[in-house]
């Protein structure tokens, strides 16, 4: 075997065969990253054939002295269950960080620590990975924790994924809670629908985004879309922005069509010289169904005038990989929930990953925290409410390289910070 820097094709074939790469790893990354001023390393293992069977992106920091912070963000990608190549490659990366102003290097392997059901409890065919813990422990990494709740400076280590496999639309929409299910029938009755959205129109997403963060309280970037729009031009066609919308007129038209209907049923029912109880509660119905519809179409009507015909309801970022579709972020509009545009969104894109064979449905990140009182529960119902369940990573791992430099560095941080503090 032999470690090596790789070409951007190399890599490239290498990930897109689907050796569990997380979206970070993909090599449109290495353009984005370069868009925001960071350095890239492409580094790998070749066999004795010269075929690629490691591979991983790094972003690289300037910090003091000269070194450098090396970051993997979900890296390296390998078998992780050929241990001697994990070592071999660990081994390997550190003689090159020595050789290339390492000063410290932080790996979050996309590796599974543990799998549980959607309700929280462990799968007994996958036990606990503790020897990949201890044979990164034995290269000098200090493992970082089983951590639980949402980091600045960490990816979530818990994920909510559905696995899509063996089904086809009509089990899959079975095999969802009574909610998932009433709420996509709904939105599906209002006529929401689903559609890409381009570059040019990210204002849509952000409009979203925006009013979703400051609802929630949620972490966002400094500059959000700039973030969001480079991630799009990097990616190209691997990121799928999927708009829920719903066009108010055809809504309406609809409504004014079931209310007609319904009131030349309750006029059958009403010229029949004998009405039995039965008959009775039908007719009842039938005018609570006609009240209730022409007060939503009153209300659409409303609404049109003063937001315009077509109606946005929620949005998301996806990155469709050779693994997996990753629901990265999310954005709805609290104004107009009760259209659940959401609910049509994550139908239509699972719908999407069977049609473009996509067996891993990656709701993303949740806390870990899955108590009534942790801060995402509600997050964590939603996903689980679609049958998902819960994949623990193994988490983040940091080697220091230059012991003399890395300590300046530490108290270089501390005075920052502490200036920091003061300031505010």
């Amino acid at each position: 075997m032999k470690f090596v820097e790789l070409t951007e094709k190399e890599y490239k074939d290498y990930i897109e065969k689907g050796e569990e790469s997380a979206f970070f790893q993909m090599i449109e990354n290495k353009k984005n990253r370069e868009m925001d001023q960071q350095k890239v390393r492409l580094l790998g293992v070749k066999d004795a054939s010269g075929t690629v069977i490691a591979a991983c992106l790094f972003t690289l920091k300037k910090t003091v002295l000269g070194k450098y912070f090396y970051y993997s963000n979900r890296g390296p990608v390998l078998d992780y269950h050929d241990h001697d190549l994990v070592k071999f490659y660990l081994q390997e990366l550190t003689t090159y960080l020595k050789k290339n102003d390492g000063l410290y290097v932080k790996l979050d392997p996309n590796w599974i620590y543990r799998k549980y059901d959607k309700d929280v409890v462990p799968k007994e065919e996958y036990p606990a990975q503790d020897a990949l813990i201890r044979l990164m422990e034995d290269e000098g990494y200090v493992h970082q924790g089983f951590t639980r709740g949402y980091s600045k400076t960490s990816q979530a280590r818990w994920m909510s994924v559905l696995d899509l496999s063996g089904h086809d639309e009509k089990s899959l929409f079975k095999s969802f809670d009574s909610q998932r299910k009433r709420n996509i029938k709904k939105a599906q009755k209002f006529g929401v629908k689903v559609r890409f959205l381009d570059l040019d129109e990210i204002d849509i997403f952000m409009d979203l985004y925006l009013d979703t963060s400051e609802r929630q309280g949620f972490f966002t970037h400094p500059n959000p879309k700039e973030y969001f729009s480079n991630f799009k031009k990097a990616y190209g066609d691997k990121v799928l922005i999927p708009l829920a919308y719903i066009e108010l007129d055809e809504y309406v038209e609809n409504l004014s069509q079931e209310i007609t209907d319904n009131e030349r049923k309750r006029d059958q029912l009403m010229q029949k010289d004998s009405k039995n109880d039965k008959t009775l509660n039908k007719i009842a119905e039938h005018d609570k169904q006609i009240n209730k519809m022409t007060e939503d179409r009153k209300s659409a009507m409303e609404i049109s005038e003063k937001e315009g015909n077509v109606l946005n309801l929620g949005a998301g970022i996806y990155f469709e990989t050779p693994y997996e579709m990753v629901y990265n972020s999310g954005a709805s509009s609290s104004e107009f929930a009760h259209f659940v545009g959401p609910y049509m969104m994550h139908f239509e894109m699972m719908k999407y990953c069977l049609e473009n064979g996509i067996d891993r449905y990656n709701f993303y990140g949740v806390s870990g925290d899955f108590s009534e009182d942790g801060e995402d529960y509600g997050v964590y119902r939603f996903k689980r409410g679609f049958n998902a369940e819960i994949e623990e990573l193994v988490g983040d791992f940091v080697k220091v390289i230059s012991k003399v430099p890395y300590n300046l560095y530490k108290v270089k941080r501390k005075i920052e910070q502490k200036t920091a503090s003061k300031s505010n």
